[in-house]
């Protein structure tokens, strides 16, 4: 599948794209304002991250990621070993362009292509598309180290999560308007906060990028999977720790003894404020050693040295 960079050197390329089978510069790497995608953001995606340079859990994204292609009726050309192999093969190429790059961010769309409508105005094909990108993980989280030691505030929005009858959360598609609305509302009042939604019948749901974990009485419980993204990060913590999956409210958050939230850039990051209520970051130490220990990674050292 990792064929030459069509139309470029690759000291040209700073981090290569994989693009339908060929490796591109990021120009190339383009939707058109005719693609489906664009129209209805039905592109199935995830993003992935790396500890000590090996892709984490790239299995299960990819799996989640053709059981959301499969469901949008999108076709994708490629066996789930080809998938694996193209996203460890342009890993492998950004290593050896970039060495001294601690670890990496991958990021995959996967997409129906144009629209039918369109396709002979464009003499177009219909295929779908599949782009993986590649890129240092630090800018994702640089400035952002304060966190696992200060705590995230966390704010409630009045933005909803979408009902999974109308909207599955399971499926992680570009259809996330309320997303984004939930963010800018929360933004306007406190720019650094997380914004955390509910269902429209009052349960926790989830952050606008991460899921929630609350401690209470030693035990540890997450949001059912009906009412928010099934999280990789999410699945692993829960087999890590024996989390407890069930319907929250945000009576339970506020009686918590602590919150923490998951990520896949993030990991495992302590929540230190909810409306009103203050919580001990260091309640999550236990936690977050676990994971240190699970992915074989000091997560918070490497955020720390990326903000220098």
């Amino acid at each position: 599948l990792l064929r030459t960079l069509s139309d470029n050197n690759e000291e040209d390329v700073m981090y290569p794209i994989w693009k339908n089978g060929k490796i591109v510069g990021g120009e190339d790497a383009v939707y058109s304002v005719y693609s489906s995608p664009l129209m209805f953001g039905d592109t199935a995606f995830s993003m992935m991250r790396t500890y000590n340079k090996k892709i984490f859990d790239l299995d299960d994204h990819i799996d989640r990621t053709l059981t959301t292609c499969n469901i949008l009726e999108v076709d994708i050309p490629y066996t789930k070993a080809e998938l694996a192999a193209a996203h460890q093969d342009l890993l492998d190429l950004c290593i050896k362009m970039h060495p001294d790059v601690e670890e990496w961010r991958l990021l995959h769309n996967m997409d129906r292509g144009i629209l039918p409508m369109y396709r002979d105005m464009l003499g177009d094909e219909g295929k779908s598309n599949v782009i993986i990108t590649c890129f240092p993980l630090k800018y994702v989280l640089k400035g952002k180290s304060h966190l696992y030691t200060e705590g995230i505030h966390a704010v409630v929005s009045s933005q909803r999560a979408i009902p999974q009858d109308l909207l599955d959360a399971k499926l992680k598609t570009r259809s996330r308007q309320h997303y984004q609305m939930a963010n800018l509302e929360v933004a306007r009042q406190y720019p650094e906060a997380w914004a955390l939604m509910l269902t429209p019948d009052g349960y926790v749901s989830e952050f606008t990028g991460a899921n929630i974990f609350t401690i209470k009485d030693g035990k540890v419980y997450t949001p059912k999977g009906t009412h928010c993204l099934r999280g990789i990060t999410r699945q692993a913590v829960i087999e890590m720790i024996n989390a407890i999956e069930k319907d929250l409210t945000l009576y339970d958050l506020h009686t918590a003894d602590g919150i923490f939230a998951t990520c896949t850039p993030f990991g495992v990051v302590p929540v230190s404020r909810l409306s009103g209520c203050y919580y001990d970051p260091l309640r999550i130490s236990r936690i977050m050693g676990l994971w240190v220990e699970e992915v074989k990674t000091d997560y918070v050292k490497q955020a720390i040295r990326w903000d220098i």
